[in-house]
């Protein structure tokens, strides 16, 4: 569309493009859904086509070197990675709620133990680079698939693998066509499931893991029932069964060993079958897996892509970024992929590899960590992927009775819980006395948050009453027991402490405790005054609220300004990185300051802090601090730098901890085990994380468009690099809107399209600054709505629940779908600096990648 200007004629021409397109486009006429990926059917100034994703497939070129290459699959509660040898595929299957009981020879930790691993080997090296003509492996996003293809003398090979959807049934289809000058054309390939147990080496970076090499073995057992493999097991702390089928096989299964079976196949093309039960599913998990078997086949795998097909149509339909940086574009829809193929089960994504791991039992760190697992649930809401968010908010509801034992530890005399850092989904709260989180009380008012950010997208009273304000609530009433008066100051006070990194056991008035009572307690006022009940807590937290000590600012390195850590400090180390990043908290994850307090002493002493780095830990959500108070420029600073840092697996994946190792194709890097008596290739031990990669996601969506303050933001934290290239966006809103926008190259927003999920009053701020705005209701017709502007140009408008919406400049009429964005499967890698995703063609690495 051409540039919104401010010249008669340039309304003139504007407004006759509009009406051109409103007589080719009709609000109530039919769309071919299966053209569109995103479902935006009444109230967009665009479309978006269904390959647009395809412009985002990852794309192999050779084959992979190293199993921590592969692609990364799941259908939210089983998955692995998969990747290729030289004469076939491997895959680790896992699952997210296969932890094992507590067990001595493990320190009582409860381990996230491997289900398994299936390889095909074709007998030939049909993947091997000194044989390879032709060679592509590729994730589709859009379709959740991995495909590998190869051309060798030997033979045609073609491998395409996905996970059926609402059932633990993984599919691996296969055809391998001989050569023509292969003389021998039965080539067999052999279809092996194994499961080999391991130490999960916890701790291994200071040699904190068992010693006994039997440790993690198991107590596996494989038999062969008709021509299935299963695979049992029943020790280590956990009980699951495995089974394998190749589709209408002429070969026989067999028993190769107590961890290992296979099948033989000389078909040149056959499918391979893989499910998995637990306890946890089954009092039989042998038996309920063959019965996944019977029905998978049953309904036949054709019919099984399609219902997978579907439901990945539907997820995608829910929302869409076009940002002006393809590469980080590709980033925010892994992101999204990565979620729903791991949070969809009981348990949230464990923060240490989540479902893709593949070495076997092999754990950096074992149990879970509150900060890493609510940063890999940041910004779900705002994508529209709410109901990913269950397997997070069901494991801490569950968690309340654990919660309410610990806060009466920790002193709590009122209906009281709180989480501790460390902690099993189970439950069970570890380390309760550790030094250096023995009093961070800040993980339940940080979860509570998550809870509170569930109901306000999506306006979900149920929820509210039955399970957030629950939550909310106790979580509360635990810093209620906890604060002091200082009769002096006439003010409450707290000692806590800040958080481990800081290596601050004890502080007064922490700031990220000062945050989170704050962020904590409003949203208790509001839930409550929801739900119409505990007025007295309402008038208790709202003195609290007044009386709270003051936040202090005092200067900081050479940058200005910032927000102290804590207003006394019981040990030496004073100024620790992590203390002070916490003073950006108070944008985020808190939410208490926004763009709206830019000008203000707070809005620029959190400003400073963000400018006085260009990249951070991946732990610090400093690029989020900085889209939250519309720092575009630094929010796009540390996106790059950040995904440089922390790409270190071609396939998108990152590390979860910055520098810990950071290079696994560096053959010196190697790391003494067992008291200096063993040294092993530290490779052995790399695992990637979500925590980063959330991050940079939720940045995003941060950068496009906000809810924070009361009102919706289109394009507020838009960097400069960006303004020349077209912008779009379909996310959530607070107040359950879904909202739509476009911004033309000239810089322009087209319209804002929302929808009203719930039929709240909404707010816009103005986006097109102190000029008069139209409100239209879409419905079988269009009509204008009322609408107030306040004093601060924010427009307010009440909304029925069901209707579309569309705000555009007074002289302007709604567009639909004027402009069309469309992709084209990808056919390469894709470079940000040092960092590639995708593998390139050729026999070496790079030299970048050494």
């Amino acid at each position: 569309m051409n540039k919104i200007a401010s010249s008669g004629a340039t309304i003139v021409l504007y407004s006759i493009a509009i009406l051109l397109s409103l007589l080719t486009s009709s609000f109530t006429g039919k769309k071919n859904k299966n053209k569109t990926l995103i479902d935006n059917t009444k109230f967009s100034s665009f479309e978006v086509d269904s390959n647009y994703l395809t412009k985002h497939d990852i794309v192999f070129l050779a084959p992979t070197l190293l199993e921590a290459e592969g692609f990364t699959m799941g259908n939210g509660d089983i998955g692995g990675m998969v990747w290729n040898h030289e004469s076939g595929i491997e895959l680790q299957i896992n699952k997210v709620d296969l932890w094992s009981e507590p067990m001595p020879e493990e320190n009582n930790l409860r381990i996230m133990r491997h289900c398994g691993r299936l390889k095909i080997d074709f007998g030939t090296p049909v993947f091997s680079w000194t044989h390879l003509k032709d060679y592509e492996g590729r994730l589709s996003l859009k379709n959740a698939e991995v495909s590998y293809k190869g051309s060798t003398g030997f033979a045609s090979t073609n491998i395409n693998t996905w996970l059926v959807q609402g059932k633990n049934v993984w599919v691996v289809e296969c055809e391998n066509t001989p050569s023509a000058n292969i003389i021998d054309d039965d080539i067999t390939a052999t279809v092996t499931l194994e499961r080999v147990g391991s130490r999960a080496f916890a701790g291994w970076y200071a040699g904190y893991f068992p010693k006994e090499e039997k440790v993690g073995l198991g107590n596996t057992k494989t038999l062969v029932q008709g021509n299935d493999i299963i695979i049992e097991e029943t020790g280590a702390g956990v009980h699951f069964a495995v089974a394998c089928r190749i589709v209408d096989s002429k070969g026989i299964a067999r028993r190769i060993s107590s961890h290992r079976g296979e099948i033989k196949d000389s078909d040149s093309k056959f499918n391979v079958l893989v499910s998995v039960v637990n306890s946890n599913e089954s009092e039989n998990p042998k038996q309920a897996a063959i019965e996944l078997l019977d029905e998978a086949e049953i309904a036949t795998v054709a019919k099984l892509r399609d219902q997978k097909n579907e439901w990945y149509k539907k997820f995608w339909s829910k929302s869409f970024v076009k940002i002006g940086d393809d590469y980080l574009e590709n980033i925010y829809y892994l992101r999204r992929y990565l979620m729903a193929a791991g949070s969809q089960g009981k348990y949230p994504v464990a923060f240490n590899g989540g479902l893709w791991r593949w070495n076997r039992d092999v754990l950096n760190w074992v149990t879970p960590h509150h900060w890493n697992s609510q940063q890999i649930y940041w910004g779900l809401c705002a994508q529209n992927d709410c109901e990913l968010m269950w397997p997070y908010l069901n494991t801490y509801f569950n968690m309340i009775p654990e919660g309410e034992k610990l806060a009466k530890l920790k002193g709590a005399k009122s209906d009281a819980l709180v989480i501790n850092e460390i902690h099993d989904f189970c439950g069970e709260q570890v380390s309760i006395n550790r030094g250096d989180m023995k009093y961070n009380y800040t993980p339940a008012s940080q979860i509570a948050g998550h809870f509170w950010d569930y109901y306000d997208y999506t306006s979900d009273k149920q929820f509210l009453e039955a399970k957030a304000y629950v939550f909310m609530k106790k979580a509360a009433n635990f810093y209620l027991d906890k604060l002091e008066w200082d009769k002096d100051k006439k003010e409450y006070f707290l000692l806590g402490s800040v958080y481990e990194s800081a290596d601050i056991s004890y502080v007064k008035n922490p700031i990220s405790d000062r945050n989170c009572i704050e962020a904590l307690f409003v949203n208790c006022i509001k839930a409550a005054s929801i739900l119409k009940t505990d007025k007295n807590l309402i008038q208790k937290w709202q003195y609290v609220l007044e009386h709270l000590w003051e936040r202090k600012i005092e200067e900081f390195e050479d940058i200005g300004e910032a927000i102290v850590p804590a207003d006394e400090y019981y040990t030496e180390k004073r100024y620790s990185p992590l203390g002070w990043m916490a003073s950006g908290s108070i944008a985020f994850p808190a939410g208490i300051i926004g763009i709206d307090e830019k000008g203000t002493e707070l809005g620029k002493a959190v400003e400073n802090v963000v400018k006085c780095r260009e990249s951070c830990n991946a732990h610090h959500p400093a690029p989020l601090i900085a889209a939250r108070m519309g720092m575009g420029n630094e929010a796009l600073s540390y996106l790059r730098n950040g995904v440089e840092t922390h790409q270190m697996y071609p396939q998108g994946l990152m590390t979860n901890v910055t520098g810990y190792p950071d290079n696994i194709y560096n053959l010196k890097s190697v790391h003494d085990l067992l008291e200096g008596k063993y040294r092993i290739r530290s490779q052995a031990f790399f695992q990637n994380g979500m925590e980063p990669i959330s991050t940079y996601a939720s940045t995003i969506s941060e950068m496009m468009m906000q809810s924070n303050e009361g009102k919706i933001r289109v394009f507020p934290a838009i960097p400069d690099k960006w303004n020349a290239s077209p912008l779009a966006f379909k996310l959530l809103a607070r107040g359950a809107f879904e909202v739509s926008a476009e911004k033309t190259t000239n810089g322009e927003v087209v319209q804002v399209g929302i929808k009203s999920l719930k039929g709240n009053t909404c707010k816009l701020q103005n986006p097109w600054p102190n000029q008069k705005v139209s409100v239209y209701s879409i419905n079988k017709s269009v009509k204008k709505t009322k609408a107030k502007v306040a004093e601060d140009d924010v427009i307010t408008f009440e909304t029925t629940e069901g209707m579309d919406y569309v705000i555009c400049i007074e002289q302007n009429k709604p567009v639909k779908n004027a402009t069309i964005f469309s992709g084209k499967p990808n056919k390469a890698p894709k470079r940000l600096g040092k960092r590639i995703l995708g593998k390139e063609s050729g026999w070496n690495l790079g030299p970048d990648l050494l």
